[in-house]
């Protein structure tokens, strides 16, 4: 059974070149991320403090 796509709009002023992931839909896209914990992966600092290299709280649904 094909998924529903899931749609969100976020302020791209927002978003930093980190992990768009982590930041649209939050450290749950990390569950399933192939790279996470390696050296490419661009979410470490966003899972370490909550916060994109902006500033902006990250948190558990992404940017808000």
């Amino acid at each position: 059974m094909p998924r529903e796509p899931i749609v969100k709009t976020v302020k791209q002023a927002n978003l930093t070149s980190e992990c768009w992931l982590i930041q649209m839909f939050g450290k749950s896209a990390c569950l399933t991320c192939d790279i996470k914990g390696t050296k490419e992966c661009g979410g470490k600092n966003i899972r370490k403090t909550g916060k994109n290299s902006k500033g902006i709280d990250v948190g558990e649904s992404g940017v808000g």
